[in-house]
């Protein structure tokens, strides 16, 4: 019976395991697939026989996945809701995901560490309380990894950005000041660098063909990236265009605001680094010290000390 458990247990481990690593991996095609459905459904395939030509998964596993990401998001509070839909524009919509698909994963998640947990208690036959907090850990542990992923990836999106905006903003300073328009300088800007702030300024420039105002735009590069010194960057050049200033003194000393804080930034960095490097010093450089130093004299002491005796 036991052995029976404990089959089950990693069976179902296993399970989950292949259901998380595939949605990673394979996420981005969702969307491909579903367009290529509906395009199949206006040629005159029947739905039957679409579901037929489909796999399990396709057919059982993956709606009852994002079932219980629809029913977990509507009952989720608005205001959690929209703060979880910022960090996951602000991470650059990873792998296509939405608020639904990222509650099914951390349901998944939460529920692929929680039966780890479980099988490490029966491993280790921890009983009582013990066991019950064991695997409710495990389950809330679980939950905080789609989370802390997202988090992480859109931190350093933004630093991305951050760091590459003084870069684009001499860029684009340079090309204006040789007689291009702002938009045209922003396509050169686009062709001539790399990063996700190029991407972010490509998707404006698309925008913009479609039929948006440049402010419209630029206020959606802000608020897709949530990089404060691009929110002041782009107030300035709309108050520039409003205002009907020149828009390369803006850009120039917009340059130099951007140099600065990152110089202003690099130095606090610098002034950090020795308390950061405190703890390693002293729990793991220190100690190896003092034993190649004062090693041999300790064990010299202990053997005259011996000799006393």
């Amino acid at each position: 019976m036991p052995g029976l458990i404990i089959n089950i247990m990693v069976f179902v481990t296993i399970v989950l395991l292949v259901i998380a690593t595939y949605e990673a991996t394979f996420a981005h095609k969702h969307l491909v697939a579903e367009r290529l459905s509906e395009i199949k459904k206006i040629e005159g395939t029947t739905e039957e026989d679409d579901e037929l030509r489909k796999s399990f998964l396709d057919r059982l596993i993956k709606p009852a996945y994002r079932n219980i990401g629809n029913t977990l998001g509507n009952l989720t509070p608005r205001e959690i809701r929209n703060n979880i839909e910022k960090k996951i524009v602000y991470a650059g919509n990873p792998w296509n995901m939405n608020f639904n698909s990222f509650i099914s994963l951390q349901v998944l998640m939460g529920a692929l560490f929680g039966f780890l947990a479980l099988g490490m208690v029966w491993l280790t036959h921890t009983e009582g309380s013990r066991a019950f907090f064991l695997v409710i850990m495990g389950v809330i542990v679980g939950a905080m990894v789609p989370l802390n992923m997202v988090n992480s990836r859109a931190l350093k999106r933004q630093k991305q950005i951050q760091k590459a905006l003084p870069d684009i903003l001499d860029l684009l300073l340079v090309s204006v000041e040789a007689g291009l328009s702002f938009d045209m300088s922003l396509k050169r800007v686009v062709e001539q660098s790399s990063g996700a702030l190029n991407k972010e300024i490509s998707r404006a420039l698309d925008e913009m063909r479609m039929g948006k105002t440049r402010e419209e735009a630029l206020r959606g590069i802000v608020r897709r990236t949530g990089v404060t010194d691009l929110s002041t960057f782009v107030s300035a050049i709309i108050q520039s265009e409003q205002l009907g200033s020149n828009i390369a003194s803006t850009l120039r000393i917009q340059a130099g605001t951007m140099r600065q804080k990152r110089r202003q930034r690099a130095e606090e960095a610098a002034m950090k680094a020795p308390i950061k490097m405190l703890f390693p010093l002293v729990f793991f450089i220190f100690p190896a010290l003092f034993v190649v130093l004062l090693g041999p004299a300790f064990i010299r002491i202990m053997q005259a000390f011996g000799n006393m005796l």
